[in-house]
């Protein structure tokens, strides 16, 4: 497959967002006139192809077939750097919980859709490592999440930085050292339920430690009877010093929440992650129970389906014009 040149095209129209990892442009499609989010990598295309970081943003990309996730359309090329083309959504959960204040029913359709991606790239055996609003599109109560600069696949590679998430929703056992899974996405969406209820992030901090402190003060402090093995973690002596908090955070949330959905958060947000919820467990919590979200979204204006067909293979090789190329595999539906 040869990958076109960007400006033969696609016009770039204006910066909607940046991150470590890239900055993402609206734009048009010249010849269909459809609007399209056009992310340009950080990494340039070097003498050896392109970083494997970026080619792993594409790989998982690519792979992915999902209602909630943000859909990948293309690659493109332009003075040596790479750009990927992908469905545009108006704007993101961020800006739209600055500007509007979300009932309980609003929040539960949303993060039952969170739920469901990220059930969705847990099966695959993604993770996403840095679930926040400003990752996750919203237009009408319908969801996409995005920027998967920093997913990824456990089934390729074992998790080895912890420089993952940002601080105000990152999991307890990231900040102590731990060998992490996939429940890291469970406890930064968890926090995420919070903030659309209450427009305030519980763990919120100027520094990493002020967010971990955060943690303790509402979660408590975690013990070798409540989280087996967190002693000896690498991190602990560092941030855990010898005073103690006991746990509230579910007394503060019972004031205002209805005890399932308290019930909910509680699970997502427990300090050891071998006892916290899974995102495929979470969605058949009791709290969702009769949630129909075809009906909801269609009552919404924003119903659509997407059909799939078998599964199979599909290998395309992405040549540039200098002679690099990337090989990408993934599934076609």
């Amino acid at each position: 497959m040869q990958t076109k040149e960007l400006k033969s095209k696609f016009i770039i129209q204006k910066n909607i967002g940046y991150g470590d990892y890239g900055t993402v442009y609206q734009g048009v499609n010249m010849h269909t006139r459809e609007t399209v989010a056009i992310k340009e990598l950080s990494h340039r295309i070097n003498d050896q192809g392109i970083n494997a970081q970026a080619l792993r943003e594409i790989e998982i990309l690519r792979s992915l077939h999902c209602d909630q996730i943000v859909l990948f359309k293309e690659l493109a090329y332009q003075n040596r750097k790479t750009y990927i083309i992908m469905e545009y959504v108006e704007e993101d959960l961020l800006t739209a919980m600055r500007r509007d204040i979300f009932t309980e029913v609003q929040a539960k359709q949303i993060m039952f859709q969170v739920l469901k991606g990220l059930a969705y790239l847990h099966d695959l055996g993604i993770i996403h490592r840095d679930l926040k609003p400003n990752n996750i599109l919203h237009k009408n109560l319908t969801i996409k999440i995005c920027d998967l600069g920093m997913a990824q696949n456990l089934k390729k590679f074992k998790p080895q930085t912890t420089r993952i998430q940002n601080h105000q929703y990152r999991a307890p056992e990231v900040f102590l050292g731990q060998k992490y899974c996939s429940k890291v996405d469970v406890w930064s969406a968890g926090v995420l339920f919070i903030e659309l209820l209450f427009r305030s992030n519980p763990f919120k901090g100027s520094s990493e430690i002020n967010s971990f402190q955060q943690i303790l003060k509402l979660c408590g402090t975690p013990t070798e009877e409540t989280w087996q093995g967190v002693t000896t973690l690498r991190n602990y002596s560092k941030l855990i010093n010898s005073e103690s908090f006991p746990k509230i955070l579910h007394s503060l949330l019972e004031r205002k929440m209805s005890p399932l959905l308290v019930n909910l958060i509680d699970q997502m947000l427990t300090l050891d992650p071998t006892k916290r919820i899974s995102a495929q467990t979470a969605l058949q919590h009791l709290y969702f129970k009769g949630i129909n979200i075809d009906r909801c979204l269609k009552i919404n204006g924003t119903g659509k389906k997407r059909v799939q067909t078998q599964s199979q293979t599909e290998t395309q090789v992405h040549n540039y014009p200098d002679g690099q190329r990337i090989i990408v595999i993934s599934k076609k539906y």
